[in-house]
Parts: structure tokens; C-alpha cells; sequence
């Protein structure tokens, strides 16, 4: 990805919406299992292909987190503003970590680059350094049809629908907890936009920050109370949580 677009990432994570609100996802889905699992010792979390930390620092809220990523840029970032978390610089797709060393694997928005050359593979890393009992988190852009143009500047290759990602989760040897799609409320504004763009390559970090002026937020938060009673079969993200067989 470009390096600007990691100073972006940095830049607005605590005040753009679409941050917040999947910070806002990703704790309901996660906690809601870590309870179900109920384990009352220390939580080791991995942020697989953590960026700036602008999805997954938050895991320091329930325990310690090991941040993974393949670009410098992006930990250096990270340390900057989760000094906290331990950062390594590795590929995600061959980690230099024990097996079953975490309880919980993240990875948000990274099996679509193109630098992933193999996802299937990805995932299976993820299955592999966690513990037996513990959950991987997969969080990818949806919509096969709707590349636009962010998509080329975060170098994006690939988008996946919900079946797509429980099938890699299920090629890991892991087990569907949940699957869901999110931000249904964006598909046609999205197809909308990616319509009428005419600049090859521009970032959605570049604007709309507030979310028109809180509306997406607002939408995304009636969003997840839905998704507290029900699945969606689709959405702009979705997301595939899965367990490892113990």
C-alpha cells in the first residue's frame, strides 16, 4: 500500500467514522465470543497486517497484542501511537511465531492486497499460531463487482463475499462461529461513487470524515444492534468469524 496512505490511516484514525465504527463492530463481535469462550487468564492477541493499529489496537483493552505487518512504515506508525503493542516485521502469509501462541487472530482489510499472493495460505498462518479453542477474525471489503478507485491506491486485488471467506476459514481446518456482511447501507452509494469517479486513484481517507456529518455513524450503529438478532447476507465488508478445532 502506499506510504501516504499509512499517514493517512494515521492521521484520521480516531476521528474518521468508518474507523470508529469498525472499532465499534469488531469489539462487539469479539467480546461476545471471548465470553462465550470464558477463559480468565491473560488474552494474547495478534493484529495479522496491522497498518497503523487503526483497527485492531484496541485489543489492548482486553489483553496484550503482538501487531504484524510487512511494511516499516506502517509499524513505525503503530509504535508511535500504541507504544504498547509489540510490533513485528514479517509477511503474514509466513509469520515468525510459535503455533498456538494467541488466543485471538485479527486480520482487517489485508487478504485483498495485492500483496497477498496467497489468502488461503494467510489464513492458515492465522490458524496456525492460534490456540486450540481460539478465533480468528477475518474483516474484508465486499462486493466482488464494486472496485473502485481507493481500491488502487491501497492496491487492492481482490474482494470477497461472505462464502469466500468461510471457505478459507474452513480450508484452515477452523470452524464458522459467525459470518456476516456489514455497511450494507453503503453498497449503493458505493456503486454510485464508483460510477461517476473519474480520477484513477484517490483515497476515501481524503473525505468525509465526519460521515456526513454523523449520518454513516448513526447507520452503522443501527446496523450493529441488527446484527446483535440477525446475519446479513451481504454488505460492503463482510466479516467470518472462526474457531480452531480443539
Amino acid at each position: 500500500m502506499d506510504a501516504d496512505e499509512y499517514r493517512r490511516m494515521a492521521e484520521v484514525e480516531q476521528s474518521h467514522w468508518w474507523y470508529r465504527a469498525t472499532r465499534s463492530l469488531l469489539r462487539q463481535f469479539i467480546v461476545t465470543e471471548l465470553q462465550e469462550v470464558g477463559r480468565s487468564r491473560p488474552r494474547r492477541f495478534l493484529d495479522a497486517g496491522c497498518g497503523t493499529g487503526a483497527t485492531g489496537a484496541w485489543l489492548s483493552d482486553l489483553g496484550s497484542v503482538i501487531a504484524l505487518d510487512s511494511e516499516p512504515e506502517a509499524l513505525r506508525l503503530y509504535g508511535e501511537t500504541h507504544p504498547e503493542a509489540q510490533l513485528i516485521h514479517g509477511d503474514i502469509a509466513a509469520m515468525d511465531l510459535p503455533n498456538d501462541c494467541v488466543d485471538v487472530a485479527l486480520c482487517v482489510t489485508v487478504l485483498y492486497h495485492a500483496e497477498v499472493i496467497d489468502p488461503a495460505k494467510a489464513v492458515r498462518e492465522m490458524a496456525r499460531v492460534v490456540q486450540p479453542g481460539g478465533l480468528v477474525c477475518l474483516m474484508e471489503p465486499g462486493v466482488r463487482s464494486l472496485r473502485r478507485s481507493h481500491d488502487r491506491i491501497t492496491h487492492g486485488a481482490r474482494r470477497f463475499s461472505r462464502h469466500d471467506l468461510e471457505d478459507l476459514a474452513r480450508q484452515a481446518n477452523l470452524d464458522i462461529v459467525r459470518s456476516t456482511g456489514a455497511y450494507s447501507f453503503l453498497i449503493p452509494p458505493a456503486w454510485i461513487k464508483a460510477k461517476l469517479e473519474k480520477s484513477d486513484s484517490s483515497s476515501d481517507l481524503d473525505n468525509n470524515t465526519t460521515g456526513l456529518f454523523g449520518l454513516l455513524g448513526f447507520l452503522a450503529w443501527c446496523e450493529r444492534k441488527l446484527l446483535q438478532l440477525i446475519s446479513l447476507p451481504w454488505g460492503l465488508s463482510v466479516l467470518v468469524i472462526a474457531c480452531k478445532r480443539q
